[in-house]
């Protein structure tokens, strides 16, 4: 008995020598809890260790307070009941007009309709026009929609302009080499029950620095006397591709068509446009995002502008707009702690993003967002939990 003891002794001593301490267990916890918050890849965990603390879900007490609550969630795929042939949807902006919903991918040239209700599989949920319009290889790289006066207008991020000489001054906070070739490209368009008719297409004046950090949303509204201005969103911080990483500089480009005559007519002999650069507004610093990829403001001012890399979007309010009616000199973004706030996209129940590729918001009302997610990166560019609300169309409840 006292070796059969004493050979107990031994074993406990060695397992409880193999027991992590709790300081040990904490530590042990705190690293298998370092995945990914951002939908990024592991290589990425250093910077997500940091998020991870400032968003530890269980800790934060006023999680509900800076957290939109999803109200509904479905995939593209499942909205349509003939989807055309197509496999993927890379959901860019959403805009409601009256009781539809219309939405563009950049992969297809379609405009999705949706009722309101975004009931699936409805025979009233469509696509107009062809997704490979004029049976074009290229994508349609369209980033925004919306409606003004009957007529859509769509927005091509940025595109390639051989032909085009830039030696002047747009306005742009950045001057990179090989400025001067990329600009946005506006088309209107008058949508028919199956189809549409492009009215005009005109380029943008301001340049980017290439074809991957272009305008990533925009808005429209005319001024006292009917002048359509639009404000186009960049996607990087300076409107630049180089200073992208420096966080809380976003810009949205004012702009406002200017019809060109005589030697700048085009081959059809119709007077070409241009749409100028009246000026760049900076969007608040409170707006701290590494990207921002949608944005929308209602005819009383209120915006939402929204980050796909750090599943947030930004409330607050504009001056210079009212009753639909922009006034071009007046406007600007306010920022003060009583009229804007970072709200975070749910989180999935270890904390982590799982909302990783909004691309679109839409004001539904005064209490909810509409919003659309672009199709996961691949190649281990963002964690697996990004699959789940990719290419989908989303609602949330504002806090």
């Amino acid at each position: 008995t006292p070796f059969i003891l004493a050979g107990l002794g031994i074993t406990v001593a060695i397992l409880i020598s193999f027991t992590p301490t709790l300081h040990q267990r904490s530590s042990l916890n705190s690293r298998l809890s370092a995945v990914p918050l951002l939908g990024k890849s592991n290589k990425s965990s250093k910077k997500n260790d940091v998020l991870s603390e400032k968003y530890d879900c269980e800790s934060d007490p006023s999680y509900s307070k800076h957290t939109l609550k999803r109200a509904y969630d479905l995939p593209y795929a499942a909205l349509f009941r003939d989807n055309r042939g197509q496999s993927k949807f890379e959901a860019s902006d959403v805009t409601i007009v009256g009781n539809n919903v219309y939405s563009v991918c950049d992969s297809s040239w379609a405009i999705s309709k949706f009722t309101r209700d975004l009931s699936p599989f409805s025979e009233e949920n469509i696509q107009i026009g062809h997704p490979n319009r004029i049976n074009s290889e290229e994508d349609s790289g369209y980033e925004a929609i919306f409606e003004h006066d009957g007529l859509f207008y769509v927005v091509r991020e940025s595109v390639y302009h051989s032909d085009h000489d830039s030696d002047g001054d747009d306005g742009s906070d950045s001057s990179g080499a090989g400025s001067g070739d990329y600009h946005a490209i506006i088309e209107e368009l008058d949508l028919g029950e199956d189809d549409y008719t492009v009215v005009r297409e005109c380029q943008c004046e301001f340049v980017f620095e290439g074809d991957s950090k272009g305008f990533e949303g925009a808005v429209g509204f005319p001024d006292k006397d009917g002048s359509l201005y639009i404000l186009g969103l960049c996607e990087g911080n300076y409107c630049s591709e180089e200073r992208k990483n420096d966080v809380g500089h976003g810009r949205v480009v004012l702009m406002k068509k200017r019809e060109e005559d005589g030697e700048d007519q085009d081959e059809g002999g119709a007077s070409s446009c241009l749409w100028e650069t009246v000026r760049v507004v900076h969007i608040p610093k409170s707006a701290e995002f590494l990207d921002y990829s949608a944005i929308d403001i209602t005819a009383n001012g209120r915006v939402a502008i929204a980050s796909q890399e750090h599943g947030s979007v930004w409330l607050g309010h504009a001056v210079g707009i009212s009753d639909g009616i922009i006034d071009p000199n007046a406007f600007e973004f306010v920022d003060d702690a009583d009229s804007s706030s970072v709200l975070q996209f749910p989180k999935d129940g270890g904390c982590h993003t799982i909302y990783c590729n909004v691309e679109g918001v839409h004001f539904m009302n005064d209490e909810m967002l509409m919003a659309v997610s672009d199709k996961m990166k691949s190649k281990g560019r963002q964690d697996f939990r990004c699959h789940e609300k990719d290419q989908s169309i989303h609602a949330f409840v504002i806090p």
